[in-house]
């Protein structure tokens, strides 16, 4: 097939359709603030607990953004350019993770963490040091506010160089990333550690930080494939975005869902094979109580569906499919954290219910009304990018 080369790409502008959804978002935290209220009287410790999973679960959205933006100012990749701006809207929603933060540190920790609630006694003086309420509170608040510093810095130059066009802009984007990118593996590795391993602070995983970043990206890629074909199928981006850009993100998906499967089969396998008392108690609560149908469906649909379902070059060109695979995805990642997070203070199964959705509805709409402010300031498309022309006429399968 022959392609005609695009040889100008016109400036889409900020989004039109943000004002329509932001009144569905601010509807959504509503009814999410309604419902944590309720919550809060007839179970505090559950209704805290569905604080946890929101929270971690829409902080791993927003810094899936700044990770995918990082990683691909680093590398110096062209093709993304006509994605790069959706990702860069999701790190808006980095401010609002710090204010939740602050919340959860200030009014649920005791709720939710038995460290924090002085129910648990650490024989190791350094451990008690490490979780202590008020070291938790502000070393991870310390994390949020240096992650923010690095997306203002790379979305910034980006936005900026929609204004002048600066192609050293590009340059600086890199730098930033590349020291970007061994801070966020330290610290977002020691908040998994504080926010999900510690609600058994007696467990320990050497794989667990990677799992949760396996997590974090698996799930970031579905939802930035979602938003970037809505965009391309509703108008905004459809004279920039191609059938490539969403096959190849596609492929980085089926990619880091055999990644995401690795990870966490190993560090199973790893824990089984031990057959150490202090890591099997972990996964032996995990499967008890009726947890097992949980643990039994993730492999499901976090592995099996995914990668069968992106596994033929047919299926990632396939939009709809796509977009119902992305899904499949998001649903599953909150699963994950659904089923690391309540049997910590549930043994016995705690069915989804309105708690549980209208938690996760505040947030959704929190993420949703930080990220459309974003795009109704600012362009959908890095459309003076210098190398945005490479990208608009990615052709890599036809």
């Amino acid at each position: 097939m022959t392609h005609v080369a695009v040889t100008h790409v016109e400036n889409p502008g900020p989004l039109t359709l943000a004002a329509k959804w932001r009144a569905v978002f601010v509807a959504f935290t509503g009814i999410g603030v309604v419902t944590f209220a309720a919550g809060l009287f007839v179970d505090p410790v559950r209704a805290w607990h569905n604080f946890v999973i929101a929270q971690f679960m829409f902080l791993l959205f927003a810094l899936a953004g700044l990770f995918f933006t990082a990683m691909h100012h680093a590398v110096n990749a062209s093709w993304v350019i006509a994605v790069r701006r959706v990702a860069e809207g999701m790190t808006a929603y980095l401010p609002l993770a710090l204010a939740a933060w602050i919340v959860l540190a200030v009014f649920g920790l005791d709720k939710v963490y038995p460290w924090a609630a002085g129910t648990v006694e650490f024989s190791d003086p350094l451990k008690v040091h490490w979780l202590s309420p008020l070291w938790v509170g502000v070393r991870d608040g310390i994390f949020i506010l240096i992650w923010i510093f690095f997306a203002r810095k790379l979305t910034g130059y980006s936005v900026k160089q929609d204004e002048t066009g600066d192609p050293w802009l590009s340059r600086k984007a890199m730098n930033w990333s590349i020291a970007f990118m061994p801070f966020f593996a330290g610290t977002f590795s020691l908040m998994s550690f504080d926010l999900m391993m510690s609600l058994e602070p007696r467990w320990y995983s050497t794989m667990f930080g990677v799992y949760c970043f396996a997590g974090l990206f698996q799930s970031g890629l579905a939802l930035i494939t979602l938003i970037f074909l809505w965009l391309k199928r509703s108008g905004p981006l459809a004279q920039a975005a191609t059938a490539s850009h969403a096959k190849d993100l596609g492929t980085l998906l089926f990619a880091f869902t055999i990644f995401m499967t690795y990870i966490g089969f190993s560090q199973y396998m790893l824990i089984w094979y031990a057959n150490l008392p202090e890591e099997t108690f972990y996964f032996a609560k995990r499967m008890d109580g009726g947890w097992i149908w949980l643990f039994v469906a993730l492999p499901l649909v976090k592995f099996a569906i995914p990668f069968f379902g992106l596994l033929s070059q047919a299926a990632k060109k396939n939009e709809r499919w796509l977009m119902a695979v992305c899904w499949v995805v998001i649903v599953g990642q909150y699963l994950d954290i659904y089923w690391m997070t309540m049997p910590a203070a549930y043994p016995k199964f705690v069915p989804i219910s309105w708690m549980e959705i209208g938690t996760f509805l505040l947030f959704a709409g929190a993420f949703g009304l930080a990220v459309t402010r974003f795009f109704s300031k600012h362009s959908v498309l890095a459309a003076r990018d210098p190398r945005i022309l490479d990208s608009v006429n990615w052709r890599f399968w036809e």
